[in-house]
């Protein structure tokens, strides 16, 4: 009978989707030491130049989906502090509704000191003390109804696998970014029906150095899609149980910022998902997001004011010779659609 109740709630709601992707995770606010090379210890270093940001992976990921025109909200237990203030303005910039967060007094973002060198590599230090995670009470069946995916995170414990777990009850496709190194990420994983994880955490989980023996490890649990991002090597992936594992390029840029790509791939992927792309469409799509942001305007933006625009990408896959033109046409006209519906 539960089960029943829950598949009628879910056509309810199926015809009438408010969102194309709602964002459950990680809020951070991100200050940005740039300097020209990064320091050995017990030296003094000149600071080129400092900025403050959003961050964190899931906040950048709906972000992303935002300025591609995605319909994107975010849920979060945040207070009136200064830093969570922040934050909040900055995803309404972006087209994210916030309207479902939580407002909780002892509530915070995760506050990030990040040092970047010239060449766009970065060390993160990190504080998320005060950093709330939603539980299952805070999150109404009728948010989770009202969109076609569910993007959730996990950096440190705990894993939002309850969380899953209700959303998987419900119906909707689950996307899965995570990069904490625990059991309990390997069980979120297991659980997610789009997992997307960093090189780092899939040769932990897989305890292979070979990405392509990581992606098709991981892929033995029965999902949609494995994809396995690396950076400038670009990313490995596949669908369902294949064996067969694509290894799609980067994209060659020149690199100004690299802070926050990953979170960019993640943001366009589900976009991608929640607009019905094909695989190979989706990964085309998210890597050319993230290789727009790793240019970041030709070296004039950073941080979220360099996420990529629609018109930014097809701007950026009209450069590119694709292996057929119709396949480039294909997939500009999915693009361009996005910004139609």
């Amino acid at each position: 009978m539960h089960h029943l109740l829950n598949e009628e709630r879910r056509q309810d709601y199926q015809m009438t989707k408010q969102y194309d992707v709602l964002a459950i995770g990680v809020a951070a606010v991100d200050d940005l030491l740039y300097v020209s090379s990064y320091p050995p210890s017990n030296v003094k270093v000149s600071v080129t130049a400092r900025e403050r940001h959003g961050g964190g992976p899931a906040c950048t990921a709906i972000a992303t989906v935002g300025t591609l025109e995605g319909r994107s909200a975010y849920c979060a237990r945040l207070g009136k502090d200064d830093r969570s203030i922040y934050i909040e303005h900055l995803l309404q910039q972006c087209h994210v509704d916030t309207t479902h967060i939580i407002r909780d007094s002892e509530a915070a973002p995760y506050h990030s000191s990040i040092v970047v060198d010239l060449h766009g590599n970065r060390n993160v230090f990190y504080d998320a003390s005060m950093f709330k995670p939603l539980t299952t009470d805070h999150l109404a069946d009728s948010l989770i109804l009202s969109a076609e995916l569910v993007l959730l995170d996990h950096v440190a414990e705990p894993a939002l696998t309850e969380i899953a777990k209700k959303i998987r009850n419900l119906g909707v496709p689950i996307l899965g970014d995570i990069e904490g190194r625990s059991e309990s990420a390997l069980l979120l994983a297991n659980i997610v029906d789009h997992l997307v994880v960093p090189s780092d955490f899939a040769r932990w989980a897989s305890n292979s150095v070979n990405p392509l023996d990581a992606c098709a490890y991981l892929a033995r649990t029965r999902r949609t899609t494995t994809v396995i991002t690396a950076g400038s090597d670009g990313c490995y992936y596949t669908s369902g149980t294949n064996s067969s594992i694509t290894h799609f390029p980067a994209f060659k840029v020149e690199t100004f910022d690299t802070n926050g790509c990953g979170d960019t791939f993640h943001g366009a992927f589900a976009l991608a998902v929640a607009r019905n792309f094909s695989l190979d469409h989706a990964i085309s799509f998210a890597s050319a997001a993230a290789a727009v942001k790793a240019s970041g305007g030709n070296g004039t933006k950073r941080g979220w004011n360099a996420l990529p625009t629609l018109e930014d990408i097809i701007l950026f896959l009209r450069s590119y010779s694709y292996p057929t033109n119709h396949y480039r046409s294909e997939l500009l006209e999915r693009i361009a659609n996005i910004a139609i519906a």
